[in-house]
């Protein structure tokens, strides 16, 4: 116990398209999240936290703490035949593994398909994984309801009442169970709040305390997957507590990217529409709450984060000492309360880069918005910068984005792996694929250019 002592648990939890509009802590006004309201209160809450605005680049950069023009991941991981990440690129699970930490994830993986590499994570630093499939077989399975599960290398189909979220919060529960008297490291990128917006199984009176008359059925439904996710994030932090090891481990809570675009929330004053796949403040703009009793003081701190970040941080606070190059910062003063760098601007390599700053947004198009982060009005206004004034600001952060363009590729990005080929597809699958190909085309013919798609969020006053 005593070496244990020595070394802190570390629990990252992703949640999937939250932007920090979801959060009560963040200003929500009608979701309903009590047991991470108690976690930003107990430690370290950032207003000013980012991601990329879509899924598989967040994803690799969280675990590897480069960036997506670094190591390649750009863009969605596709679903071609031997697709997968890389195992080039060390992780922070091959990085807690080889500290003699035991590790597990839960959750989405994403980064290849599991009927080519059933032990992807595995490969990637993790003795122990339960994961929703994806694709599968030529299909794409089911997260929520009648899940599809890969457990360790082994594949379980749900019924229609089984709730894939419970598996992989059990799943959880029971690591920290199984590992108490060790050291161990968990990484638990959810699968809520992601689409389809279906109703969990339960807490639905809880969620809808606040909601108003005005909400879509899909924001309802979302918010109630919001507290579903709470209660499961709650659940694991009095596990904790029940044995003993609440005071020993750092916990994480963060999103992957923005909120869908069909989700309006509300916070004072303001309804916002979801800025997911926008190179917008909605896109971009995540929660990130930490919490270790005793080493991290109460507090809300104004100071930038990145997911880039979480490496070097978590890993610094664990006393391990990173071998490859990465990009993103040790901010681990920020949570200790100690002296240090903190981070000055952001860089968010996405449909090109951009560089934010506490007031401007410059991307390398020339396109420049005057966003301050003083109130939630200003910084998700889009506002752009057309003063003269602003025009020395414009140099200062071109000449970043000058310096971060110039930067030499790390990895290679997504691998092929020859000698995989489509699954021959059943005629029930190949109408699904069908169908699914038509409602693409259809949403493609409603993007006009007076009706762009989901390309920024929207602010409608309250």
């Amino acid at each position: 116990m005593a070496e244990h002592a020595s070394k802190p648990n570390v629990i990252v939890i992703m949640a999937d398209d939250i932007g920090a509009e979801g959060l009560e802590s963040y200003g929500s006004t009608i979701y309903t999240s009590p047991h991470l309201t108690r976690m930003a209160e107990e430690g370290i809450q950032f207003q000013n936290a980012y991601a990329t605005p879509l899924c598989t680049p967040s994803r690799v950069m969280i675990m590897t703490g480069t960036y997506p023009h670094r190591n390649g991941y750009k863009a969605l991981m596709g679903t071609k035949p031997g697709a997968r990440m890389g195992t080039d690129i060390p992780t922070f699970g091959h990085y807690f593994q080889e500290a003699g930490y035991n590790t597990a994830i839960a959750g989405k993986w994403q980064l290849g398909k599991f009927h080519d590499f059933p032990n992807q994570p595995a490969e990637h630093g993790f003795d122990r994984f339960c994961m929703w499939t994806w694709h599968f077989e030529g299909e794409k399975r089911s997260r929520f309801y009648a899940p599809h599960i890969n457990i360790d290398g082994e594949f379980f189909q749900g019924t229609e009442t089984d709730y894939g979220p419970d598996y992989y919060g059990k799943f959880m529960l029971d690591f920290i169970d199984e590992n108490k008297d060790q050291p161990f490291f968990i990484y638990f990128p959810m699968a809520l709040v992601h689409d389809p917006f279906v109703h969990p199984p339960g807490l639905r009176e809880k969620a809808s305390a606040k909601f108003t008359d005005d909400l879509s059925d899909k924001t309802k439904a979302y918010g109630h997957m919001i507290t579903y996710m709470d209660d499961i994030i709650g659940q694991m932090m009095e596990r904790l507590k029940e044995h003993g090891i609440d005071e020993n481990t750092l916990v994480i809570f963060t999103g992957d990217n923005g909120t869908h675009p069909s989700i309006i929330s509300k916070l004072p004053g303001m309804d916002l529409a979801g800025g997911k796949f926008s190179v917008t403040e909605a896109g971009s703009r995540v929660p990130f709450i930490a919490r270790w009793p005793g080493k991290i003081p109460p507090s809300v701190s104004e100071e930038f984060i990145c997911l880039v970040d979480v490496l070097p941080t978590i890993a610094s606070m664990a006393g391990i000492e990173l071998t490859a190059e990465v990009d993103g910062m040790d901010l681990s003063h920020n949570f200790l309360g100690t002296e240090g760098d903190d981070r000055e601007y952001i860089v968010m390599p996405f449909r090109g880069l951009y560089v934010r700053d506490k007031r401007f947004r410059l991307h390398e198009d020339g396109r420049m918005y005057d966003i301050p982060v003083t109130s939630d009005q200003e910084r998700y206004s889009e506002k752009e910068a057309t003063n003269p004034e602003h025009e020395p600001d414009r140099k200062r952060l071109q000449a970043l984005i000058d310096q971060y363009q110039s930067q030499p590729p790390l990895y290679d990005g997504p691998i092929t792996v020859e000698g995989f080929e489509e699954p021959e597809l059943t005629e029930e699958q190949q109408k699904k694929a069908d169908e699914k190909a038509a409602r693409k085309e259809a949403k493609r013919a409603e993007c006009t250019p007076s009706n762009p798609g989901p390309q920024a969020a929207l602010i409608f006053p309250s």
